[in-house]
C-alpha cells in the first residue's frame, strides 16, 4: 500500500515553492559547508601527518563525540514539540525555550568538566600517553562548546527563520575551517584541534544569542516562569537515548573501529564515510522542514491523510534526487577520493561507493527521524535506532574479526551497511500504513501579537521546517 502510494505521489509530485526552495537551499548549503570544509581540513591533516597520526586525532574526536552523545539531553527535539504547545496554552513559549536553552548549556559545561577530569586522571595514572591525553582534552573542549547548538537551532525553526540559520551555519563552518587549518599549519594536530574548538565556541555563542532574539520576536518577550510541560521529561529521555543510539552509527562506529581494527581502519572509514555524509547533509533539510509542519498538524488534530501526503510527496522528490546522485556520483567517487587523499588511500574509494549508495537509500526516508517524534511516538524511533545500531556494530565487529587487513574490513562493513539501509527504508515505507496518534496535549491557542507585524505567535509558520540533527 505504501509503495503504491509512493508511486502515485511520484507522478503528482510538485516542485516546492520559491520560499521553500530558498530555505532548502540555505540549509543544504549549510549542511554541505559543514561536511565539505571539515573534509578539506581532514585531507590536509592526513597529507601532512600521515595515517597513523591522523587516525589518533579522529579516534580522539570520535570518543569526545560519543561522550557528549551520552550526555546530551536532546532538548532541541523537546523544544520543537513542546514550545508550540506551551505557546498555545499560556503564551509563555519564549520563556520555556530560554529555560531549555540554558539547561542545555549547563549540561554541556558539566559534561565538559567531567570529561577533562577523566582525561587528566587517565594521564596521571599512566593509562594514556601525554599526546593522546592532550588530543582527548582538546576534542572534549571543542565538542562541549557546541552543546547548546541544537537547541539554538530549534529556536530558529520555531521563529520560522531557518533560512537565516543556514547562512549563520555557513559562516561558522568557514570560521572553524580557517582556524583549524591555521592551527594545523602552525603547530600540527594539537593546534588543529584547538582551532576547531575556538571556532566551535564562537559559532555557538553567536548562534545562541541570535536564536534567543529570533524566538522573542516571533513568540513575544519572555514572561513568567513556566514549569516543564507534562510529558516533556519522558519524551526527552526517549529521544536522548535514541540520539545516543543513532550516534553509534557514526562516531561510535569510528571509535569502535579504533579498538577493533586500529588507526588504519579508522582512517579508511572516516575517508569513506565523507561522500555519504555530503549527501545526507544535502537531504536532511527536508526532515528539518517537515518536523514543525508535521508537529503543528498533529497538534491541530489533522488526520493521518494530511500527514502521509506531506511525507509521501517528500519521499517522491527524494527518490528522484537520490537516483540522480547515485547515477552521477558512484562512478566518480573512487577517482575523487584517490585524487584527494593520494594513491596510498585509493582503496578507500571502493569502500566509499557502497556507503554513498547506502546514504542515498536512507535519504529516501530521512523523515523517519522526525515523523515518530511529531506524532508522539519517540519509542518507535528508539526501538528502530537500537536495532539498527546493534546490527551496525555486529557488522563492524564481524568485518574486523573475520577479514585480513583494514581495507577488507572496510569493504565488508560498507556492503553490510548498504544492505541494512535497504531493509530499514523498506520498514519505514511500510510503517506509513500505521495510524497516526492524535496529540491531545494541546489547549486553547493563545496568540499575543508580534511586534513586527508578522504572523501571530500562537500558530508559528511551519512551512520551512525544524532543526536538522548534526
Amino acid at each position: 500500500m505504501a509503495l503504491g502510494s509512493l508511486g502515485r505521489m511520484a507522478r503528482r509530485a510538485r516542485v516546492p515553492g520559491r520560499r521553500h526552495l530558498l530555505t532548502f537551499t540555505s540549509l543544504s548549503a549549510a549542511g554541505l559547508g559543514e561536511a565539505v570544509l571539515p573534509t578539506l581540513s581532514l585531507v590536509a591533516l592526513v597529507r601532512m601527518t600521515g595515517a597513523e597520526a591522523s587516525g589518533r586525532v579522529i579516534f580522539a574526536q570520535s570518543l569526545a563525540t560519543l561522550w557528549f552523545l551520552l550526555c546530551d539531553p536532546c532538548l532541541e527535539r523537546a523544544a520543537q514539540r513542546f514550545v508550540p504547545i506551551e505557546q498555545r496554552r499560556t503564551g509563555h513559549g519564549t520563556a520555556l525555550f530560554l529555560r531549555l536553552l540554558r539547561l542545555d548549556a549547563a549540561v554541556g559545561v558539566a559534561a565538559t568538566a567531567v570529561a577533562l577530569a577523566a582525561v587528566l586522571g587517565a594521564w596521571a595514572l599512566g593509562l594514556v600517553p601525554a599526546d593522546l591525553a592532550l588530543m582527548l582534552a582538546l576534542s572534549a573542549a571543542g565538542r562541549g562548546a557546541t552543546a547548546p547548538y541544537g537547541t539554538a537551532y530549534a529556536g530558529f525553526a520555531l521563529a520560522d527563520e531557518l533560512r537565516a540559520s543556514g547562512n549563520l551555519r555557513v559562516l561558522g563552518a568557514f570560521v572553524s575551517f580557517a582556524l583549524s587549518l591555521a592551527g594545523l599549519l602552525a603547530g600540527g594536530p594539537l593546534l588543529y584541534l584547538a582551532g576547531q574548538g575556538v571556532g566551535a565556541l564562537l559559532a555557538a555563542a553567536v548562534f545562541c544569542l541570535l536564536a534567543s532574539r529570533s524566538v522573542a520576536r516571533a513568540l513575544g518577550p519572555p514572561e513568567g516562569s513556566p514549569r516543564l510541560p507534562e510529558g516533556l521529561v519522558p519524551f526527552t529521555l526517549q529521544t536522548s537515548i535514541g540520539t545516543v543510539v543513532a550516534g553509534i552509527s557514526d562516531s561510535g562506529v569510528l571509535a569502535l573501529a579504533g579498538f577493533a581494527g586500529g588507526p588504519h581502519l579508522v582512517t579508511i572509514l572516516k575517508i569513506a564515510m565523507a561522500p555519504g555524509r555530503f549527501y545526507a547533509n544535502l537531504v536532511v533539510p527536508v526532515a528539518a522542514m517537515l518536523y514543525p509542519r508535521l508537529a503543528e498538524a498533529v497538534a491541530r488534530g489533522e488526520g493521518a491523510a494530511a500527514i502521509r501526503r506531506d511525507v509521501l510527496r517528500a519521499t517522491a522528490l527524494l527518490a528522484v534526487g537520490g537516483a540522480a546522485t547515485a547515477a552521477v556520483a558512484l562512478p566518480l567517487v573512487g577517482p575523487v577520493v584517490t585524487a584527494a587523499y593520494g594513491l596510498e588511500h585509493a582503496g578507500a574509494g571502493a569502500v566509499a561507493a557502497p556507503l554513498l549508495a547506502a546514504a542515498c537509500v536512507k535519504g529516501l526516508v530521512c523523515w523517519s527521524n522526525v515523523l515518530p517524534l511529531a506524532t508522539g511516538r519517540p519509542g518507535l524511533r528508539l526501538a528502530y535506532l537500537s536495532a539498527e545500531a546493534v546490527l551496525l556494530v555486529a557488522t563492524l565487529l564481524t568485518a574486523a574479526w573475520t577479514t585480513t587487513g583494514a581495507l577488507a574490513a572496510g569493504l565488508f562493513f560498507a556492503w553490510g551497511t548498504l544492505v541494512l539501509a535497504v531493509l530499514g527504508s523498506g520498514f519505514w515505507l511500510l510503517s506509513l500504513r500505521w495510524p497516526v496518534r492524535r496529540d491531545h496535549a494541546t489547549g486553547p491557542c493563545v496568540r499575543p501579537a508580534r511586534q513586527d507585524g508578522g504572523v501571530t505567535a500562537g500558530r508559528p509558520r511551519a512551512a520551512d521546517g525544524g532543526p536538522a540533527q548534526s
